[in-house]
């Protein structure tokens, strides 16, 4: 066997050699992507454009403008004393939140009785809103606890007023400075590597029959097993090479920590390029233009690990049935595992689980390869 599948196999390699495109989107492409998407999609918000409207005018209030000011996550565009432009103001998009000191803030504050801030967010991109509302919470809370403490001590501590003070003190774990990287470069790696993998794989058979040379193959005695593991050899290394460079581009160039061992991060590597690899033979033994096998293998792959892997919002999330649907997606499987073994060191008693369902993926892949291509040979 390995008599007939090495010279397959060494074919295979000098297509992908002789072929600067493939090599380009073999190696370089994975990397610009990366960057790309790594660069781009970043929840980390900063400089959100706030407004004020101060309608105490107080030293207090004033000691609140301050912070906000000097908190680098907002920037301070609009100070006002009154509503009359707010609407306005939020509509045109010139700040994201204004913020509403009520009059009679420092009064009621010292006094010790309950006191509303108005916070005023623009909701038509959810996402910042949410996260910009967070920040503002997070530093109103901050000043309101400080001003308390400050109020306390004055009138004696709170052995005096009966009113325990309670300062959380939250410490976040794998992921301290709630970096976007950190998240976003493992599940980018996913992604790419199940588009990139089909991509290269589905245009090999398709190839084969648009330039005659099938034909040639089957009148020789090789079997379909013999091509199916010819072919996919010289992707293989292809793909594991990729796997090297994203790693070494989201750690190196993102500062992703990577707190697992390398031993399991390749091994579920290996199996999921089989899946991916597969999937991809799979579409080029099933269609006879490269064109067509392009295009099924980019809505197979890209669609389906955006969408349906956890990348973009969480499974948890999901409708039922669609919660069903992402246990087909392999990119789902080794999204988990990446995150697992890039921020919180997973080892082999904590991936096997999805490494087992990879696995089982990929011999499933394969046996229908096998299927599909000996209808084909059959056929012709």
């Amino acid at each position: 066997m390995t008599r007939r599948v090495l010279p397959i196999a060494r074919k295979e390699a000098f297509h992908i050699l002789r072929d600067p495109r493939s090599m380009f989107m073999a190696i370089g492409l994975p990397i610009v992507l990366v960057l790309i998407f790594g660069y781009a999609i970043n929840y980390d918000i900063r400089h959100v454009p706030i407004g004020v409207v101060d309608q105490d005018k107080s030293a207090l209030s004033r000691d609140l403008i301050s912070r906000t000011r000097s908190n680098e996550s907002f920037d301070l565009k609009l100070q006002m004393d009154d509503y009359a432009n707010v609407d306005e103001i939020l509509k045109s998009g010139q700040v994201t939140v204004v913020l509403v000191i009520p009059p009679n803030f420092a009064r009621d504050v010292g006094r010790g009785a309950d006191t509303a801030i108005q916070l005023l967010v623009d909701g038509s991109n959810n996402n910042t809103a949410l996260i910009t509302l967070g920040y503002i919470s997070n530093l109103v809370q901050k000043f309101a606890t400080s001003t308390l403490t400050e109020i306390l001590a004055a009138r004696g501590g709170p052995a005096v007023t009966g009113v325990p003070v309670v300062e959380p003190r939250t410490r976040i774990w794998y992921n301290p400075e709630l970096k976007t990287a950190n998240f976003i470069v493992p599940g980018l790696i996913a992604v790419i590597m199940m588009v990139m993998t089909a991509m290269l794989t589905s245009l090999t058979v398709a190839r084969e029959w648009e330039n005659g040379t099938m034909e040639q193959l089957i009148a020789t005695p090789v079997r379909a097993d013999e091509i199916v593991v010819g072919k996919l050899i010289p992707y293989f290394g292809l793909g594991m090479l990729q796997v090297v460079l994203v790693v070494l581009t989201g750690t190196l160039g993102f500062g992703v920590p990577l707190r697992g061992n390398l031993l399991s991060l390749f091994t579920v590597s290996a199996v999921f390029l089989a899946c991916g690899l597969g999937i991809g033979l799979m579409i080029s033994i099933s269609t006879r233009s490269q064109q067509l096998a392009y295009t099924v293998s980019i809505l197979a792959s890209m669609l389906p690990s955006f969408l349906l892997s956890g990348f973009i919002s969480p499974i948890a999330s999901m409708p039922r049935v669609i919660r069903l649907v992402t246990h087909l997606v392999p990119a789902r499987y080794f999204l988990t595992t990446l995150r697992g073994i890039f921020l919180k060191g997973y080892g082999f008693g904590m991936i096997w689980p999805e490494l087992a369902a990879l696995a089982a993926f990929a011999a499933l892949v394969f046996v229908v390869c096998l299927r599909r291509l000996k209808l084909r040979l059959e056929k012709d």
